[in-house]
């Protein structure tokens, strides 16, 4: 009777309905995911190990997905998640770990480790040479960083909606098109690239 109970709960948490009387061979593999996860709750744990469990799903079932992850946090499951999607650890992490070349490079929750970055993020795409761009950026004042990735360049700011303006003009000035130019806070994956790329500079140089 406990077992029939628990299943009924486990089969209208994770939203499988009628299909749980399907071979799971048919499944999509959004189900497949949401019966992984079935199975791993009969127990009712008190902590879950997630690893990726949203590679290769559509935007939808990735949306369940989170959905779900959030319900079981709620009703009190510590969930440990594994995951390459750095927005879906920023929305769905209380405390957030980067891990490089086998080490934790950097802890704390989402807001804390955007803060660590600091500065504003303008990101700049040319038609044309990007290090001559990149040049003529470089020296405005409020600028603290440029870095060029083939035709698009990354600039930080303290206060980037300060000098984005200074920018706009250095770039029609430098005579290399600009086809978009765009203002953002940091993210997790500015986060991520900072401190994979300090560590991995730290590790070579020793």
């Amino acid at each position: 009777r406990q077992v029939a109970r628990r299943l009924d709960e486990v089969i209208s948490l994770v939203d499988i309905g009628d299909a749980i009387d399907a071979r799971a061979g048919t499944y999509s593999g959004g189900m497949k995911r949401r019966l992984d996860l079935a199975m791993s709750l009969m127990h009712q744990p008190a902590l879950v190990f997630l690893d990726e469990p949203t590679t290769g799903l559509d935007p939808v079932s990735r949306a369940r997905v989170w959905d779900e992850v959030r319900r079981l946090n709620e009703a009190g499951t510590t969930i440990f998640l594994t995951t390459q999607y750095l927005e879906e650890a920023d929305e769905l992490a209380d405390r957030v770990g980067i891990i490089a070349a086998g080490r934790l490079v950097a802890e704390g929750t989402p807001t804390e480790l955007k803060r660590s970055i600091g500065n504003d993020v303008i990101t700049a795409q040319v038609d044309g040479d990007g290090q001559r761009a990149a040049d003529a950026v470089q020296r405005i004042e409020g600028v603290a960083d440029v870095a060029v990735h083939g035709t698009e360049l990354t600039l930080t700011a303290p206060d980037g909606s300060a000098v984005i303006a200074d920018v706009a003009v250095a770039l029609n000035g430098c005579g290399v098109p600009v086809r978009s130019l765009t203002l953002r806070t940091p993210t997790l994956d500015d986060v991520f690239l900072q401190v994979t790329g300090s560590h991995l500079a730290e590790g070579g140089a020793g």
